[in-house]
């Protein structure tokens, strides 16, 4: 029996596509080839080795201090590493950019997401137009207590919290972050004890309301929040994109490791691949419960940790380098239903290994955008450090404990946290035991960019073989991980 609703329901879909076959039928072999051309370049706008537009393209980056697609190793004016444009900070303006000049009835504002008020706006905008998958069915689902842990980091400046209301009814419509971090940036020519420490903050969450992507606002919001960091004598920044923009330092592929098997296929997250049994995939991804009794990282545990954490760094050519004892623990101690990490001791209670993953929900999302049809709960590898990171036997030592502990999280996951799913990049030393422990290529890239640094590219452990056919490399130069 079909419901009225679902009737007309029906009748209205059937309409619209009459309408677009009628449409398609007028087209030109030329109009057809030109936005047949377009859907292929957006298909393919993911792969940093083929960027969808030329230079001149980027109506905004190219007019930025970062790194052109365009640029010849014998280019005179391109610094062999470091800072790309010099400015003195009587150079940054103390005024906010002029809003109005891009658009009417909005205004700027901070945002303090120590009010509980202001942290629900946030939180609602995030959750209502932040990232998607490209069909628009899954979202991430961001708790309150993550946006806060992700956004308080000791030193974050209150004007770093940038939002955009309309003035009339004081809507939060669009909104950006920064928070500092220190890079260890390792160029060519240095040797493996030197990097270039910088100054730098991490820009994150850059939203603006889905019926405002036509107002070009993404462009005003960097623009803001440089000022604002440069004000603070800052002048390099770390992000990263799905899209391809000019130009990626670096580019890791998202893998994917499926705990709840049955769950995610119920969603359409994984399939079953042709002549194989549902019970073979089953099986394949069978994670054992080892019924752990695993030790929490606390404070008591920073020295020893924080020497394992530099020297696991100093392997990767992108370094996190922490300032204070603050902002490590701020980072890694254990968080309810955000984050989970811990130690691994010997026999002498020594601190020999330590490892973290973070909580963060994808929203599976039904025909309308506020129907919710399911929720997967996503770990995510945060860092890690060992004591075997800087034993000479080629990685031997590091591969077999990285896969022990690395058993160790997907069975605290699944059976401690309940996730469904456990994600890792190709960054860090995680090829070492990806392919062992059943993690899949997912069809995510995550690109790297410095804004205002120059450096040559890093390898992001994945290495092109043809169009569409990547594979691993033995390890990764990155060792940051942006939340």
């Amino acid at each position: 029996m079909v419901d009225k609703k679902d009737e007309s329901n029906g009748d209205e879909k059937f309409d619209h596509f009459k309408k677009l076959q009628e449409l398609l039928a007028q087209l030109t072999t030329e109009q057809y080839e030109s936005i047949k051309k377009k859907h292929e370049e957006y298909m393919n706008k993911k792969d940093p080795d083929e960027p969808a537009k030329s230079m001149e393209e980027f109506l905004f980056w190219k007019t930025q201090p970062v790194p052109r697609f365009d640029e010849k190793k014998s280019d005179s004016e391109k610094p062999a590493y470091g800072a790309i444009e010099h400015k003195k900070l009587s150079e940054v303006s103390t005024s906010p950019i002029n809003l109005s000049q891009n658009i009417e009835g909005f205004e700027w504002c901070d945002m303090n997401i120590n009010n509980e008020s202001e942290l629900d706006e946030v939180h609602a905008l995030l959750n209502e137009n932040y990232i998607e998958d490209l069909s628009s069915t899954m979202r991430f689902a961001y708790s309150k207590e993550f946006l806060k842990w992700a956004m308080s980091l000791p030193g974050t400046d209150p004007s770093w919290l940038v939002g955009i209301r309309v003035k009339a009814s004081n809507k939060l419509v669009a909104f950006i972050s920064a928070v500092p971090i220190q890079l260890g940036i390792k160029n060519p020519g240095m040797d493996e004890n030197t990097v270039d420490e910088v100054k730098s903050v991490e820009i994150n969450f850059l939203c603006v309301h889905k019926k405002l992507r036509s107002k070009r606002l993404a462009p005003v919001l960097i623009k803001e929040i440089t000022r604002r960091v440069n004000l603070k004598n800052i002048w390099q920044a770390l992000y990263t994109a799905g899209l391809v923009l000019p130009r990626p330092i670096s580019t890791c592929r998202y893998t994917h490791r499926p705990l709840n098997w049955n769950k995610l296929y119920d969603v359409g997250f994984v399939d079953v691949p042709e002549g194989i049994k549902e019970t073979a995939m089953q099986e394949k991804y069978k994670v054992e419960n080892k019924n752990l009794q695993l030790i929490e990282f606390e404070e008591k545990y920073y020295e020893e940790v924080s020497v394992l954490f530099k020297a696991q760094q100093k392997r990767y050519k992108l370094q996190h380098v922490f300032q204070s004892k603050e902002e490590f623990l701020h980072q890694f101690l254990p968080r309810k239903d955000v984050l989970k990490s811990f130690v691994y001791l010997n026999d002498e209670g020594k601190v020999t290994d330590f490892i973290s993953y973070y909580i963060l929900p994808f929203n599976i999302l039904g025909e309308s955008e506020v129907d919710i049809v399911e929720t997967l709960k996503v770990a995510y590898l945060y860092h890690y450090c060992s004591d075997c990171a800087d034993t000479l036997d080629n990685d031997r030592s590091l591969t077999i404990r990285l896969n022990e502990i690395i058993q160790d999280m997907l069975s605290n996951a699944l059976y401690e946290e309940k996730c469904d799913l456990f994600n890792c990049l190709t960054s860090q030393d995680n090829n070492l035991f990806i392919e062992k422990q059943n993690f899949g290529m997912g069809s995510g890239f995550l690109n790297f960019y410095l804004f205002n640094y120059y450096s040559e590219k890093m390898n992001g452990g994945i290495e092109k073989v043809s169009k569409d056919n990547w594979k691993l490399q033995d390890k990764s130069d990155i060792g940051v991980v942006m939340i």
